[in-house]
């Protein structure tokens, strides 16, 4: 199983960086995870749009869906101009519903909401989610492949769910949107790099992410900050790859 980061910044990108998206594959299966603004640009240099078999949407949030909506152009015109003849398998919370019906699109997308239980199979691949604390419905989303896992949080806040959901995870991926610093209470939407640390440290897993950036942090700033409770991690670089075996 590889992923590979197309987009890292929340809740918009940085200069000529993307927001959320990453692309999952194994075997011949390519499944993208969110569809944030720049991430539809960065898929095509490391697939084809024909490519796609499936998308997932941990919430809609437009940091995290926008590009659905371009990405909708693009696969109307290569069906009519290209012959592409494809229609894309679009999974995502069914909440808001007002969001999530503009994705219902006959012949571009067929749509099938998420739900705590739903397990969905592409190959070898094994999916898996558990719902996270955010204003709006998130899912976390788990992955196996041959006795590997890896687990990402979507955007949560700090809560048990996402501790439980992430216990011995090979790879974890986690929104570090914010420092300690600007915490100001327990209702924000987001988890501090050093939340993330304590998440990893208590869960047992063996490597963690750090993604959905701020742009304005100093990179080195969330990585000290994680580091105070888990020393094997890394942040999320557009384009690097991970591969687990």
């Amino acid at each position: 199983m590889k992923l590979t980061v197309l987009g890292n910044y929340g809740p918009f990108p940085a200069a000529g960086g993307a927001c959320s998206g990453y692309l999952v594959q194994e075997g011949e299966n390519n499944i993208l995870i969110d569809c944030g603004s720049g991430v539809l640009s960065n898929l095509q240099k490391a697939i084809r749009i024909e490519d796609i078999d499936a998308v997932i949407l941990t919430h809609l949030h437009n940091d995290h869906m926008s590009d659905m909506l371009i990405l909708q152009y693009a696969v109307d015109l290569k069906n009519k101009r290209e012959n592409m003849n494809k229609i894309i398998t679009v999974y995502a919370p069914s909440d808001p519903l007002d969001i999530y019906n503009r994705l219902d699109i006959e012949n571009i997308f067929d749509l099938n909401p998420i739900t705590k239980d739903m397990v969905l199979n592409f190959g070898n691949l094994r999916f898996t989610f558990a719902e996270m604390k955010h204003p709006v419905k998130n899912f976390a989303i788990s992955i196996e492949n041959k006795g590997k896992r890896f687990v990402y949080s979507g955007d949560t806040a700090w809560c048990d769910s996402i501790l439980d959901f992430s216990k011995n995870a090979d790879l974890l991926m986690l929104d570090a949107g914010l420092l300690s610093e600007d915490k100001k209470d327990e209702n924000v939407a987001h988890l501090t790099a050093k939340e993330c640390g304590i998440i990893a440290k208590i869960a047992g897993v063996k490597h963690l992410l750090l993604t959905h950036l701020w742009p304005g942090y100093k990179p080195e700033d969330l990585l000290d900050e994680a580091k105070e409770n888990f020393r094997n991690v890394k942040l999320t670089t557009p384009f690097e790859e991970y591969e687990l075996r």
